[in-house]
């Protein structure tokens, strides 16, 4: 898993979604304001997404910390990420729209990434649903999780035979963003993508 700046990432994201401005405005009949902003996704379709705003360009402070719903159509330009192959609820994407207000976006642009964060250490309890582990590394964005016993949810993700005492690497999603200001990491979700036993202590499991 490569791990950047987060800062450096979402600029990313919104430089790169604000490239095709100047060619919208000038090959369009009628140019109109282009929006941009960034933030995780509460919900997709084929036809629309709704993103949980957390960063605007500077004309559009008006839209962060509020939801907005971008409809998407046959000339709406979809780039994903390594590994991404659809938008889904937690992705963090960055998007370029037009309309004349909030209520009436259509995308033009939308760069998607996967919301994907990393722990390792030693698992402590274990069940069919979900497993607890005693944090001591993480990837560059999930520090607050350091030193603390952290749930993770099993969902869909096919495991290995797992024992209490074993030592565990976690790549794992999560509602919401650890950099938002609001993020409260024992309110949040976790949820397994990938898991792999980096030692195998063989020991009885419990449950969380």
């Amino acid at each position: 898993m490569t791990c950047k700046s987060f800062t450096v990432g979402i600029a990313a994201l919104l430089a790169v979604a604000a490239l095709p401005l100047t060619a919208v405005a000038a090959t369009g009949p009628a140019p109109q304001h282009a929006h941009w902003f960034a933030g995780s996704v509460g919900s997709a379709s084929s036809s629309s997404v709704s993103v949980n705003v957390l960063w605007t360009g500077k004309h559009d402070a008006q839209l962060d910390g509020t939801t907005v719903s971008v409809a998407i159509d046959s000339a709406t330009q979809i780039h994903y990420g390594k590994g991404k192959t659809s938008i889904d609820p937690g992705d963090l994407v960055g998007v370029v729209a037009t309309g004349t207000d909030a209520s009436s976006l259509t995308a033009q642009r939308i760069n998607v990434r996967c919301n994907c964060h990393f722990a390792a250490g030693t698992l402590d309890a274990v069940s069919t649903s979900r497993l607890r582990v005693q944090v001591s590394r993480t990837g560059p964005y999930d520090g607050v999780l350091k030193g603390n016993d952290v749930t993770f949810q099993i969902g869909s993700a096919t495991l290995p035979n797992l024992s209490v005492g074993d030592k565990v690497a976690i790549v794992f999603s999560s509602t919401g963003f650890f950099k938002d200001p609001s993020f409260n990491w024992q309110n949040a979700t976790f949820t397994v993508l990938h898991l792999r036993v980096a030692h195998d202590k063989g020991e009885t499991s419990t449950k969380p």
